[in-house]
């Protein structure tokens, strides 16, 4: 798909303030305050919805098989696999895609006002100017880029790659690959994360149900002077579940579902083995809300604390997003649904989506 724009109508906003969505009948007062975006990747849309009341409000094509979705310079970006762009979609609902030059993109991360994208059949990154909509860039990387984290100076970025079993550390400022992290010779780089500090690198070896922890290009005050030479060099690994995909770090915790085996593993943040919780069915993600951590479980129509408390669900959820007090926008997959839950009260709400719902955004 070329980088030309195309107008595409929908009845709701799809990035910016409130201020700027307008309501049916072209009257501000009639916008909801937030609406929820969600790729849908069967139907080839962004679909769009009220946040406090669920109510649809209408959707925008934005290409073949949409999975993630991401908000800056008061657009909407949208990750479409099945094509060689992205999609931006501004608050009146008009389209533009902006080429990427490889198929594939997946994964978004910003950094210094730039946006990368893995695309994942092209093994490279594509640099995005949110503003102009244009593409900076694009970087050659590992084999298979998936997940991509930033530093907290945003300096540097990692890109984790699925097939050569590496974390590439590109620089953010001239765009070039300056070093790799060999995870192992039969990894398969999965989620990549790094602490909120700095001080730690993450990576998840999907392949052979281990996490690693490796020497970040930036380590902050803690390490003003450390060489240059140790940076990429792996600190020490750990075993987790079976079928590991992604994990949740935070300054004190690193979290690892396995979901081929139903458990979280809970480390401290140089992989001292906390806890080992189970029980699940297959767990996929962890979010914080109201002071627990809560699990997502892609074949329980559930959210299940770490401490055992349960908050049925209208179904099971592959994807979801915290929108603040307590509550996040659950998406079932399978059941081309969407649910707003609240981990005091339950089920706010569900909505029908079109088909194959995943990671939605709220604007």
């Amino acid at each position: 798909m070329s980088g030309e724009g195309a107008d595409a109508g929908a009845s709701g906003a799809a990035g910016g303030d409130a201020g700027d969505d307008v309501g049916p009948d072209g009257d501000p007062g009639d916008a909801p305050e937030r609406v929820v975006a969600v790729p849908c990747e069967g139907a080839d849309v962004l679909a769009l919805f009220d946040l406090a009341t669920g109510e649809p409000l209408g959707s925008v094509p934005v290409g073949s098989h949409p999975v993630h979705a991401t908000t800056t310079a008061d657009r909407t970006f949208v990750a479409t696999m099945g094509e060689r762009s992205v999609t931006a979609v501004a608050p009146g609902g008009e389209v533009t895609r902006v080429d990427t030059g490889v198929l594939g993109p997946s994964h978004f991360a910003s950094a210094n006002g730039e946006l990368y994208v893995a695309c994942s059949a092209g093994d490279a990154l594509a640099v995005i100017d949110p503003v102009e909509l244009t593409r900076a860039d694009r970087i050659g990387v590992g084999a298979e880029p998936h997940e991509l984290a930033v530093g907290p100076d945003e300096r540097r970025l990692y890109s984790g790659s699925r097939r050569d079993g590496v974390v590439d550390v590109v620089d953010t400022a001239t765009h070039e690959r300056i070093r790799s992290v060999d995870v192992g010779p039969e990894a398969r780089v999965q989620g990549v994360a790094l602490a909120p500090d700095g001080h730690h690198g993450y990576a998840v070896d999907q392949e052979g149900d281990r996490i690693v922890a490796f020497e970040p290009a930036g380590h902050g005050d803690r390490y003003p002077d450390a060489p240059a030479t140790r940076v990429g060099q792996i600190r020490k690994e750990a075993a987790v579940g079976a079928d590991p995909y992604d994990l949740v770090v935070t300054l004190d915790r690193v979290f690892v579902p396995g979901r081929a085996d139903g458990t979280v593993h809970e480390f401290s943040p140089d992989l001292t083995l906390e806890s080992v919780h189970e029980g699940f069915s297959r767990p996929v993600d962890l979010f914080r809300a109201n002071g627990r951590w809560w699990v997502l479980d892609a074949e329980a129509a559930r959210l299940r604390s770490l401490d055992g408390d349960l908050v049925d669900t209208n179904a099971p959820s592959l994807v979801a997003a915290p929108v603040g007090g307590g509550r996040l926008v659950a998406s079932h997959y399978d059941d081309d649904r969407i649910s707003l839950v609240d981990v005091a009260d339950g089920t706010v709400w569900t909505a029908d989506t079109p088909a194959y719902p995943f990671g939605a955004v709220v604007v």
